[in-house]
């Protein structure tokens, strides 16, 4: 499926970004992807949990190939 907003260049996505700097981030990612497939189409890795004030936040990094739970590509 290409992208529907054709101003995107995935080269410049933030997420290429942190993988070109992070190995291990893109480890994680590599993973995940390979992981992903008509079985299981969303796997998510949890990355951290942060306080943000007195409340805790939860950081996780999700892969999907299911159309409903991309982002901004509806």
């Amino acid at each position: 499926m290409p992208l529907i907003n054709d101003n995107y260049d995935p080269d410049d996505f933030l997420l290429t970004k942190i993988a070109a700097e992070s190995p291990t981030f893109k480890s994680y990612l590599l993973s995940m992807l390979k992981d992903t497939d008509q079985d299981y189409p969303t796997n998510t890795v949890w990355l951290g949990t942060l306080l943000k004030g007195d409340k805790p936040a939860q950081v996780t990094l999700r892969v999907t190939q299911e159309l409903i739970n991309f982002v901004d590509e509806d």
